[in-house]
């Protein structure tokens, strides 16, 4: 279809006859998938394993989704009271190495890749966690084959220590997910996470969200939260994501909360709150020294002037540049060199017709 438009375009094809010779052929394979023969869309069925449930201890699912493969609980078809919503996000195998590998083990996991014992298809590896890992037959959900190895395993890309959750104190374990690899809380009950950067560091501690219902969002109907992120605090709408407006703080909006700021920013507390010409001064950070700053600004550009972090003590620099006083218009007025110019043919013409009066 995509490669008619072009002939809509150039008008030498209606768009409905287009979309009428397009539905035409689509209506037939949407009639064929709803067959329940071998030509229509095959269901998708969790497939069974003999893994146990780590919350009721029923016996947990492969299950294929938009998202990826994970395996949730068989629990979670019962009536609500009984149900189980227990998931275990399934780590893609390419991603996970032995522990005692060496510089030449990727190479020979792909020449090893386990085939299926039901139909002998290639199989797709995930890790479940650091001493299992499940291999899927490729042709799931309609072959059922599985296998679980069993040894000690690492993710990529962290070569650290244990992480320590800093809300339960349990440890933490390396994951994948949409936005990339981080570290969540075994601990079923805590969902604190913490993020792995691109430098292979962990990323820090994170502090709760604090609620400033008197700090209206500007271009949403909504109040903003002061979080904290890999690039420090900043302010952001209470309805993220649904509203995704974010600002940095200024120093005086922090002071009402201070009981509430984790006391690793109190530091921030004892900020200039205004520079030299009494702009008011706002947090933030710098990638290149990784710590939070000061800094003012005058009509949405940097003053000149900001305020660092040192030895315990916040240092000035630099001058924050005066606003230009405006200048008042000069009313509009016609120049006399325009005025002679138009009144000099004028005189010109008086004189012609009074010699022409003489003559006669």
């Amino acid at each position: 279809m995509e490669e008619r438009l072009d002939e809509v375009a150039q008008g030498s094809l209606s768009w409905t006859d287009l979309l009428n010779e397009f539905y035409t052929e689509f209506s037939g394979t949407l009639v064929q998938a709803a067959n329940d023969g071998p030509d229509g869309m095959q269901p998708n069925d969790p497939t069974p394993t003999g893994i146990p449930c780590g919350d009721c201890g029923r016996p947990m699912q492969i299950r294929t989704a938009s998202t990826g493969v994970f395996m949730g609980c068989s629990g979670y078809s019962l009536p609500p009271k009984e149900r189980c919503k227990n998931t275990v996000n399934l780590i893609p195998g390419d991603e996970a190495i032995s522990v005692d590998a060496d510089d030449e083990a990727e190479s020979r996991l792909l020449l090893s890749k386990r085939r299926c014992g039901k139909c002998h298809t290639a199989m797709d590896s995930y890790l479940i966690d650091e001493s299992r890992k499940l291999h899927v037959c490729g042709s799931n959900p309609d072959c059922d084959g599985y296998e679980v190895e069993q040894g000690q395993f690492r993710i990529k890309g962290y070569d650290g220590p244990v992480i320590e959750c800093d809300k339960c104190g349990a440890d933490m374990q390396l994951k994948t997910g949409r936005f990339g690899k981080y570290f969540g809380c075994t601990e079923s009950s805590c969902t604190n996470t913490r993020k792995l950067l691109r430098s292979g560091e962990v990323a820090p501690p994170k502090m709760d969200p604090v609620p400033m219902p008197e700090l209206q969002c500007v271009k949403v109907e909504d109040h903003y939260v002061l979080r904290d992120g890999a690039s420090g605090i900043f302010l952001a709408a209470s309805q993220f994501p649904r509203h995704r407006e974010t600002r940095p703080p200024f120093v005086d909006e922090l002071l009402p909360h201070q009981a509430e700021i984790d006391p690793k920013h109190h530091y921030l507390f004892d900020a200039p709150r205004v520079d030299d010409q009494g702009n008011r001064s706002q947090i933030r950070y710098s990638r290149k020294t990784k710590e939070q700053y000061v800094m003012s600004e005058r009509d949405g550009k940097p003053s000149g002037w900001r305020a660092l972090f040192a030895d315990g003590l916040w240092v000035e620099e630099g001058t924050a540049k005066k606003a230009k006083a405006k200048r008042k218009a000069k009313p509009k007025t016609k120049s006399k060199a325009k005025a002679k110019a138009k009144a000099a043919p004028k005189s010109d013409a008086s004189e012609v017709s009074a010699a022409d009066e003489s003559v006669d």
